[in-house]
């Protein structure tokens, strides 16, 4: 029999433990969404856009794109099917001749409200399983994986190039 390739039982492997734990949500997301008509990067830039006006002023794709963590050119063809929706418009920016900014229209607005109310009502179902403290753990571990993950994708950025 040949040498496996596996380090860990499935059940004992994060990634795999990650990759069931994010479909499973991700199922509950698309179903609070499907009665919007939103895909999941539809409303995670619809929430994040919403976010950035409520705090940080006019928001540019770039912001948007960062907030989100969609990568550009898949934040650029969805934001040009929400625009085709009435969902949000681009506008030239004010401030920067080279930005575009991305406003909500009134039925952007209002539909994103909802939008959010059944997301984080899907979220509270999903995540009841784990009590106060549990929940506040798990979401510190989780916060440091990300922070992690972004200071090393930061390094390799910055690395010079290997031959």
């Amino acid at each position: 029999m040949a040498e496996t390739p596996f380090r860990h039982d499935a059940e004992a492997s994060p990634g795999f433990l990650l990759w069931q734990l994010t479909s499973r949500w991700q199922a509950r997301i698309a179903t609070a969404l499907q009665r919007f008509g939103l895909t999941q990067t539809q409303h995670a830039i619809l929430a994040s856009l919403r976010w950035l006006e409520e705090h940080g002023g006019p928001p540019t794709q770039s912001r948007l794109a960062e907030q989100a963590q969609i990568e550009k050119m898949t934040l650029s063809k969805a934001i040009r099917r929400l625009e085709e929706d009435g969902l949000v418009a681009r506008l030239a920016s004010a401030r920067d001749a080279r930005a575009t900014e991305v406003a909500l229209t009134a039925s952007g607005t209002a539909l994103t409200g909802e939008a959010i109310r059944a997301v984080e009502e899907a979220d509270e179902a999903f995540f009841a399983a784990l009590d106060g403290p549990a929940r506040q753990a798990w979401m510190a571990h989780t916060r440091t994986l990300i922070g992690a993950d972004r200071a090393a994708s930061s390094d390799e950025e910055h690395s010079p190039a290997r031959p």
